[in-house]
């Protein structure tokens, strides 16, 4: 029994093969209530009896989402199956770990730290993996370190391209549901032709072959490999344009009419969206660059940002009369002396430096050039201008503010680039690795947005201490940039 009723694959044909998949590294890219959660419960517990794990971590975003679970997914079905599942079960004195069999199952959120420590286990499910801090999985999987298994099931509602379940998802052979038309055999994948492939007929909307047009049963289909043999990780991708339970007609009129195409096309679809607001693409960062080429030196006044990491990146640039800015120079460096030369040799009036990791290295720059070069620290208290500290050295701004003032520049098309080269491409693709993604706090519940690495981004942030640096004495982030 399952939320009230008998188990059944009836109207469920696209699961049978999941079920049945014994892949011990599996990715599942999911549209909302496709039965994924019951799925990974199921299997959950069926390794617990039958592997001979010795641990399983099942891991949420939040505290909150583990009791939820715990209450009223898994207490329902150990109730509804006191025969079958619920004999396996043995009394534990936390509601969130569970003794299955000689299995203990841990249910934990990915939030804390805490939560990620001190349990050896062989299998881990990342529930709704894009909700989770970046570097959740890296903890999670070190709990696997003496397991000879390691399995992973990962599944999640898409949120970002590039981001968490795309990503890992975009790493394996990425299966999709091909529907066959029992009229001319032909085999369509409805998301690689949405939305054409919901057709208006006979005052209703079917799902249509893409060669003859006839209406298609999502229950007769199979699972096809985008990319067969090309990886070891197994991906499913689940849509609702597939699903018994919604009306073809009702995602038409919504994809029509919707006002929030990202839940449409992460909840209804199953795909990664982001609005073209919310992250720069490499073609309209390229579309700036001008006919200069990269300047070695300027008589300045120029302003620079610097971003820490194994290397220094650095972006140049000065006002224009015309414009919000024009960048001069982009290059990465070995070492801070390196930086003393480009002081001198563009004449630079303002520096931001990133603060972290080599703080003492940092600081020691900011020292030798005192009241030119700032530490810029980020404060989620900071709101709507820099904050300049001419004793300490330091600047603090709200990263997510900071970060749309200088996205907005480019996007406006506010900054000239120079001449398009190897490193202009580099500075490009790392401004698309950030993009604007709306995060919930587990505490309070309060939403606010957040820019999330994708990618590579030094010199999106070496962009972002540069644009700190040209607006200094602006009595907000956006006063000589027009974009107010």
């Amino acid at each position: 029994m399952l939320d009230g009723r008998p188990f059944t694959f009836e109207r469920h044909e696209y699961l049978i093969t999941p079920y049945a998949d014994t892949h011990p590294h599996q990715v599942e890219m999911k549209a909302a209530q496709l039965g994924l959660t019951a799925k990974a419960m199921l299997r959950t517990m069926h390794a617990a009896r039958y592997r001979n794990f010795r641990g399983i971590l099942y891991l949420f975003p939040s505290r909150t989402d583990v009791t939820e679970f715990s209450k009223g997914r898994i207490d329902p079905l150990l109730e509804e199956n006191p025969d079958s599942l619920g004999k396996w079960i043995r009394s534990t004195d936390s509601a969130n770990v569970k003794q299955i069999w000689n299995c203990f199952l841990y249910l934990r959120g990915m939030r804390t730290r805490t939560g990620l420590k001190s349990v050896p286990v062989d299998f881990i499910v990342f529930d709704e993996l894009d909700e989770a801090p970046p570097n959740a999985q890296d903890m999670a999987m070190e709990r696997m370190g003496h397991s000879e298994f390691k399995e992973v099931l990962k599944l999640s509602n898409p949120t970002l391209p590039d981001y968490g379940i795309d990503k890992a998802f975009q790493e394996t052979d990425q299966r999709y549901w091909h529907l066959k038309c029992e009229k001319c055999g032909e085999y369509t994948c409805l998301e690689d032709t949405f939305p054409d492939c919901l057709l208006e007929a006979g005052g209703r909307v079917i799902r249509a072959c893409k060669k003859c047009q006839g209406e298609l049963n999502p229950s007769i289909g199979e699972w096809v490999a985008k990319y067969p043999g090309v990886t070891e990780r197994r991906g499913y991708h689940y849509s609702q344009l597939f699903s018994h339970f919604v009306d073809p007609a009702e995602i038409l009129h919504q994809y029509r009419t919707t006002s929030n195409l990202t839940d449409f096309y992460n909840l209804k679809i199953g795909n990664a969206y982001v609005a073209a607001t919310n992250r720069l693409t490499v073609e309209e960062i390229l579309k700036l660059c001008g006919n200069e080429g990269m300047a070695d030196s300027d008589p300045g006044p120029c302003t620079m940002g610097v971003d820490q990491g194994k290397l220094l990146h650095v972006v140049i640039g000065k006002r224009d009369w015309s414009r919000a800015g024009r960048i001069i120079h982009i290059n990465s460096y070995q070492g801070w002396e390196e930086l003393d030369r480009l002081m001198v040799n563009f004449n630079i009036s303002r520096a931001v430096v990133d603060a972290l990791p080599e703080t003492r290295n940092a600081r020691a720059f900011a020292e030798r050039h005192r009241g030119k070069v700032f530490l810029s620290y980020y404060s989620e208290h900071q709101k709507g201008r820099y904050a300049w500290n001419e004793r300490d050295l330091t600047v603090s701004s709200n990263r997510t503010e900071s970060l749309d003032a200088s996205h907005s520049e480019i996007q406006a098309g506010r900054i000239v680039l120079p001449r398009e080269s190897e490193v202009l491409t580099e500075f490009a693709e790392h401004l698309h690795n950030t993009a604007k993604k709306l995060e919930e706090d587990e505490e309070t519940g309060s939403k606010r947005y957040i820019y999330v690495k994708l990618g590579p981004d030094h010199y999106r942030h070496a962009f972002n201490y540069e644009c700190m640096a040209r607006h200094y004495g602006a009595s907000t982030l956006f006063a000589n940039s027009d974009l107010s």
